[in-house]
């Protein structure tokens, strides 16, 4: 054990006290988990997106897919009202609280990308087997 004081470190001990109690920091952090360009992984990893991706905003696709976005009424007029046009956008009306809202549903290929480097495996050459008959031309060449 050494004599060094470094417990006695004033800089040190308030650098260290900041770190542990600001921890809402680091857990807060919005890049932590979501890559800023989305891409679509090939090989070795589950999950993510592995599909096109609508190029509006997804939080309110998915509202608009529970319902959020609509009354609750049993009206056939003002059931299923909000459907795509041929533009594939939605058109949400407002109310007294918001503004219309649109939502752009044609699809945004997502580029593909690699988070692991997978080195290329060589295939073996092709067995070089001899030809055979068929069971039934044998039996036509036996003598």
């Amino acid at each position: 054990m050494s004599s060094n004081r470094l417990i006695y470190d004033t800089c040190a001990y308030e650098t260290d006290m900041t770190e542990t109690a600001n921890q809402i920091t680091y857990t807060l952090d919005p890049t932590k988990h979501y890559q800023e360009a989305p891409t679509r992984m090939e090989l070795g990893i589950v999950g993510g997106n592995n599909v096109s991706l609508v190029k509006g905003n997804l939080v309110d696709m998915e509202t608009d897919l529970r319902g959020l976005t609509r009354y609750n009424t049993r009206c056939p007029i003002k059931k299923n009202s909000w459907i795509p046009n041929e533009k594939n956008i939605i058109d949400i009306p407002g109310d007294d609280l918001k503004g219309p809202l649109q939502i752009d549903t044609n699809k945004m290929h997502l580029p593909p990308g690699q988070m692991i480097r997978y080195e290329p495996v060589a295939l073996p050459p092709a067995p070089d087997l001899p030809s055979c008959l068929p069971p039934w031309q044998q039996m036509q060449y036996r003598k």
